[in-house]
């Protein structure tokens, strides 16, 4: 019989949740839904996760497999996902997984447009505070491999680095909402933006970075007290908490708030990522 699998992600102001059937390394994407939800994926997640239940004619409890996007995000909504799926998992008694939320947007673009060997991928995405969370990808194989770790930084900075580069680049991710222009101008002819229908995570792109995963043998144990959420920096409360003590240092400590956990995408450059070898069929 084959495996049950919940994935969803709130880190972003779209809510995406995918239902898929899974044969070893390979899904069946049964059920998805993607939604803007500002401010009230709360109240609106656990309603569309019964919903992809009723529509894929499963129970709840039959469920095998939960996974969660870490993340990096909205400090709130990465709470929220994670927080929820902890939830579900150890209530269900089923192992939990996590997918960096960056992946999924990358896999979510290698479904919808393929790229063809050697391409680079950026994903920009929105980190507030006039910053953004960059994450680069190259295309071998029509599927994306990571070459760079989670982190923040600032929109000229990340589009200085990528420029350097001296390559074409296609770039996507909510964080290009406010700050395309830094792109543009810094990589000129060199950069192609994508749709912005194709800049949000989305169930599917959770599902087929979920299955590159398995494919690489890089999900994790699937403990649940062991998945940890991707924040890449300290909340606004806890740097002004740092700074008012005099221990600020600019930098995040390795204390929870940014760590490995499980089915990390938090991966030094060049190594592959999370499941840079994998595919999800829907």
């Amino acid at each position: 019989m084959n495996a049950l699998v919940l994935a969803f992600d709130t880190s972003t102001e779209v809510c995406a949740a995918a239902l898929g059937s899974r044969r070893d390394d390979s899904i069946e994407l049964l059920a998805s839904a993607d939604f803007e939800a500002p401010r009230a994926a709360m109240s609106r997640l656990l309603p569309s996760i019964a919903d992809l239940v009723d529509e894929a004619g499963v129970k709840l409890s039959q469920l095998t497999d939960v996974v969660v996007g870490r993340g990096p995000g909205s400090f709130t909504g990465v709470r929220i996902g994670v927080a929820t799926a902890k939830g579900l998992a150890h209530g269900l008694g089923v192992p939990l997984y996590g997918v960096g939320t960056l992946d999924a947007v990358a896999w979510a673009f290698s479904a919808s447009e393929g790229l063809g060997d050697g391409a680079l991928l950026g994903v920009v995405g929105d980190a507030m505070r006039g910053e953004v969370y960059p994450a680069l990808f190259r295309f071998v194989a029509g599927r994306p491999v990571r070459l760079s770790a989670d982190r923040v930084a600032r929109p000229d900075e990340a589009a200085a680095e990528w420029a350097s580069l001296g390559q074409p680049l296609v770039l996507a991710g909510n964080g290009l909402a406010k700050h395309e222009c830094a792109f543009v101008d810094a990589l000129g002819e060199r950069v192609r933006i994508a749709p912005a229908e194709q800049w949000a995570v989305s169930g599917v792109g959770l599902m087929r970075a979920y299955s590159a995963a398995l494919r690489a043998g890089e999900q994790g144990s699937g403990d649940v007290g062991g998945l940890l959420p991707l924040y890449t920096r300290l909340s606004d409360a806890e740097q002004a908490e740092q700074e008012r003590q005099g221990r600020w240092t600019g930098g995040t400590p390795d204390s929870g708030v940014y760590g490995p956990g499980d089915g990390s995408s938090d991966r030094a450059p060049n190594d592959g990522g999370a499941g840079g070898d994998a595919d999800a069929s829907s």
